[in-house]
């Protein structure tokens, strides 16, 4: 039934000069294990990877896309569109960018005490696929979102589930040392029509392969 699977994976990078930029801590790791464990699903994969680590960048025997920015992102996930596919948004792009990035690098000047940035919104990933899903008429095309979130993990991810039109969401609890890299995790599957799943603690390859466990019996029990 599923023919396809995307994957999103790490963070985006928005460009403040040509030496500097604002971005996450995200590693990429979670996406990457996603990716490798939806080839149980299919042997069509799309890998579509931000500023990940470099353990991540490449995934063998899959389509892979690089990406920097929010909306190369964006128009990465939207050229691959198609039936009988499932998304997985596991990246963490930025939700703003400079409004107006420099050319140049920007210099500190003599007695400067601090400095002011004006950023606006990047476009929402999802809530554009939702559109284009509309336009193009997709038939068995589903999403899996994902909600880092460091207070109100439920409320926050249940939220968003809900506004952006989502199959599924993983919420998982992010911080300073908890959600990123190396470290062991834990998150909670919402569905929307209200099912709650733990899974977890455990790596993220554990994590992963858990998670596509239950997307796969999700949508063969529909």
């Amino acid at each position: 039934m599923i023919s396809k699977v995307i994957v999103t994976s790490g963070p985006t990078r928005e460009w403040i000069d040509p030496v500097r930029y604002i971005s996450n801590a995200s590693s990429g790791k979670m996406g990457f294990n996603l990716a490798q464990s939806a080839k149980k699903l299919t042997t069509n994969i799309v890998y579509i990877a931000g500023g990940v680590d470099a353990d991540y960048a490449i995934l063998p025997e899959a389509k892979c896309i690089s990406v920097e920015t929010t909306d190369d992102l964006l128009r990465a996930v939207l050229s691959e569109l198609e039936d009988n596919t499932l998304l997985i948004m596991a990246a963490a792009p930025a939700d703003y960018k400079p409004l107006h990035p420099k050319d140049q690098k920007m210099k500190k000047q003599l007695g400067q005490k601090g400095l002011t940035l004006e950023f606006t919104e990047n476009p929402d990933i999802l809530k554009n696929v939702s559109q284009r899903k509309k336009e193009l008429t997709l038939q068995n095309f589903w999403t899996l979102g994902f909600s880092a979130e460091t207070e109100s993990l439920e409320k926050n991810a249940k939220l968003k589930l809900e506004a952006k039109g989502l199959d599924w969401i993983a919420g998982n609890k992010v911080g300073k040392d908890i959600g990123f890299g190396e470290v062991e995790s834990e998150i909670t599957l919402f569905f929307k029509n209200g099912d709650t799943i733990k899974i977890g603690p455990g790596t993220k390859e554990i994590l992963a392969e858990e998670l596509i466990a239950k997307i796969q019996e999700a949508i063969l029990s529909k």
